[in-house]
């Protein structure tokens, strides 16, 4: 070996070295990630500083040697950029800007001196998803007030629902003298009221299903003491278990996206009905171009009658319990859930609130318009009829109207369609943004948020 090669492998040999002690120095260290100030409170061209810091790091400042904190940045403005700094605990910043209403993305992560992401020897904690990178998402937002849908909702949305729903509570009917037949006892010994719902509804092309899920509630609870929600299900295929309790101080209905029936399907029976039902037009529910082009063939139809199917029943059977208040009667879920309980809230009589996190696939045409997009369908017109921001001006202005939670990270269901959908609700609302944190999760050891309430926004 010559002392060319001899000194390669040395450098070699001092890389990983360090990149070893460093990795497992930094097992319980996360990112975290600030704006000078609030973090949605800022004009167009205004200067935006994010400052870096490294909680969790090693007492021993060699363990940070040849580490640094590369970043990258993308906007609603269209403009990109990344960098690297070397890591340090505290101090590191980066100073960009936004050229148009909107938001920008900032990821970082901890990497070697060869540019590659350090990884830890064991999933953190304290981390927001528990990644094995070392890393921070996040990002901050200029003059959300001008925000606005990227397309125009469908000429016909009010006379295309109208119809519908006028064909689904005439055929389908949902009310005092139909609910005793959509319910069973879902248990005996229970310590606690459960109930197996099924309501008749309609799937996509105003095929024949059910609403179905669980409804619990304490047992012997004091007249007019209960409130009723009907709860809606994330993206996804599983079987819905039956609840282990109830949940004090509520009559709650939660709902399965599906139409499962019944509800205790699993094995091979629920494998055929995923197969036969949920995905019969190809996998991905939800994603078939050609159903989405047609609003009574896309997936989203049957998914936004059963939602108004079960929460119509909810308001129905709460009228004949003496220990309901009378008066609440709230739709809530995250993600594919806030898109149901949007619909739910939005054409349901008596629905006196709506609380959604992460609401997915609300301005769909928002990428038309340049902003950056998420993880759904592609836009089609039909799905216009959908979209939770079009949704949302049918919203009551009593109503009380929460997204309690969109993630500055969040790039399945951007911050910006959140503005959008917050933007387009009249009366009494709040939005709550919230720094680090991505779809699934916040940052457990820190938090910079920002909460928004009409008629601030």
């Amino acid at each position: 070996m010559n002392n060319l090669q001899m000194k390669s492998a040395l450098a070699a040999l001092v890389a990983a070295c360090a990149f070893a002690a460093g990795a497992g120095a930094l097992d319980r260290a996360t990112i975290k990630g600030v704006t000078d100030r609030d973090p949605c409170s800022y004009k167009v061209g205004e200067k935006i500083v994010f400052t870096f810091s490294l909680d969790g790091a090693p007492a021993d400042a060699a363990a940070l040697d040849g580490l640094q904190l590369k970043w990258s940045r993308r906007g609603d403005d269209g403009v990109r950029d990344d960098g690297a700094m070397p890591l340090r605990r505290d101090g590191m910043t980066v100073v960009t800007s936004l050229g148009r209403p909107g938001f920008l993305h900032l990821e970082a992560w901890v990497v070697d001196a060869a540019g590659e992401k350090v990884k830890r020897g064991e999933k953190a904690p304290v981390s927001c998803t528990g990644r094995e990178e070392i890393a921070f998402t996040g990002g901050a937002g200029a003059e959300l007030d001008r925000l606005t849908p990227g397309v125009p909702e469908p000429a016909d949305f009010n006379a295309r629902w109208k119809a519908a729903l006028k064909r689904l509570f005439r055929t389908k009917p949902v009310n005092r003298k139909t609910i005793g037949g959509f319910v069973r006892e879902a248990g005996e010994g229970l310590d606690f009221i459960c109930l197996e719902v099924e309501v008749p509804s309609y799937g996509p092309g105003w095929t024949d299903c059910w609403a179905t899920g669980y409804l619990t509630m304490p047992k012997n609870a004091q007249p007019g003491s209960l409130k009723a929600r009907v709860s809606f299900d994330g993206y996804g295929i599983y079987p819905q278990s039956r609840p282990w309790g109830a949940d004090p101080g509520w009559i709650d209905l939660h709902v399965n996206a599906h139409g499962i029936r019944p509800l205790t399907l699993s094995g091979d029976a629920f494998a055929a009905f995923t197969r036969d039902v949920i995905e019969a037009r190809g996998s991905g529910y939800g994603f078939n171009d050609a159903d989405n082009a047609d609003f009574e063939k896309a997936y989203f139809f049957g998914m936004a009658m059963r939602a108004v199917s079960a929460t119509t029943f909810l308001h129905e059977f709460a009228k004949t319990r003496p220990e309901w208040d009378g008066r609440t009667l709230v739709t809530t879920g995250g993600s594919q859930g806030g898109l149901q309980a949007t619909w739910a809230a939005a054409f349901v009589k008596g629905v006196s609130g709506l609380r959604i996190h992460v609401p997915w696939c609300c301005d769909l045409g928002g990428i038309d318009a340049g902003r950056l997009g998420g993880w759904r369908p592609r836009r089609t017109e039909a799905l216009g009829y959908f979209d939770p921001v079009n949704v949302a001006r049918r919203l009551r202005p009593h109503q009380k109207k929460e997204i309690f939670r969109s993630a500055l990270g969040d790039y399945i269901a951007p911050p910006s369609t959140h503005a959008v959908l917050y933007n387009a609700m009249r009366g009494d609302k709040t939005i709550e943004f919230r720094q680090g944190g991505d779809h699934y999760d916040d940052p457990k050891a820190y938090s910079q948020n920002q909460t928004f309430a009409a008629p601030q926004l």
